[in-house]
């Protein structure tokens, strides 16, 4: 009887010697195999709205026959405002949900996008976006995203291209990596202000081990399309397939957005 508490101790420690090593298992098999990290995101022009408010929306799903990919979730409520004549502020709530489980929220955001130059004075219209993430959850790090935003018009098509990267910052961020770089693009020919079809990449390209190495990154392409409905609400949907070993067979986002003007 007097060995119970100390048969009690050595079960307790062996169970936790098992919960490290598996969790150290898992971790190691994420690394070798670049474990699902979905996301797709709304393709930003650097053209700032002066004096103009607006509630956003967005949500994108992922699907394939695999398990462990189908069914990852991302989402972002926003509320922006144009505060200046090149800048525009917002803030959002951050949501996601792997693969089976519902959306949860992430991470509260506060971003900048500042437009360089006036629309249409260069052959090509620049700006950037600054975003900082604080996490929901403790023991998380924080982040900081930066996207260089470029678009060009050519005729009735406009090509638009974000690129940039997301580097954790701050406390718990040791550890977890350099910057991860992403690439967008999106040409869309403005048939009317209602309907605007085009086609889109989005690619992860991932940290910068991972730069040079297709099959290693989450890459997306396929038709979008953009518009503005009832005078006031924007809308880009845009449904794409996976052309690379680490991305989702298929995955679909939407973005609509209510504006005024102030």
């Amino acid at each position: 009887m007097n060995n119970l508490p100390q048969l009690r101790s050595a079960n307790v420690h062996r169970s936790h010697t098992r919960a490290v090593v598996i969790i150290a298992f898992t971790a190691l098999a994420c690394a070798a195999e670049n474990c699902f990290a979905f996301g797709l995101d709304e393709v930003y022009s650097p053209n700032a709205e002066y004096r103009e408010v607006s509630l956003e929306l967005s949500r994108a799903q992922s699907f394939d026959p695999d398990p462990a990919k189908n069914g990852a979730k991302v989402g972002e409520l926003t509320l922006e405002a144009g505060l200046a004549p090149r800048l525009q502020m917002q803030i959002s709530g951050e949501y996601s949900g792997d693969p089976g489980s519902p959306l949860q929220l992430t991470a509260h955001e506060v971003e900048a996008r500042y437009q360089f130059v006036e629309s249409g004075e260069y052959w090509i219209d620049a700006g950037m976006l600054l975003a900082y993430d604080f996490p929901t959850q403790s023991n998380t790090p924080h982040s900081l995203e930066a996207k260089l935003l470029l678009q060009q018009d050519v005729g009735r098509f406009t090509n638009t291209a974000n690129i940039g990267f997301t580097q954790n910052i701050g406390r718990y961020s040791e550890h977890t990596g350099g910057p991860a770089y992403v690439f967008i693009w999106n040409t869309r020919y403005r048939a009317s202000m209602y309907f605007q079809p085009g086609i889109e990449i989005q690619s992860d390209l991932g940290p910068g081990s991972q730069l040079g190495r297709f099959n290693a990154q989450e890459h997306y392409i396929g038709p979008a399309a953009y518009g503005k409905l009832f005078g006031h609400l924007k809308y880009q949907v845009a449904y794409l397939v996976g052309v690379s070993d680490s991305a989702a067979r298929s995955a679909a986002r939407l973005m609509v957005e209510y504006e005024m003007h102030f």
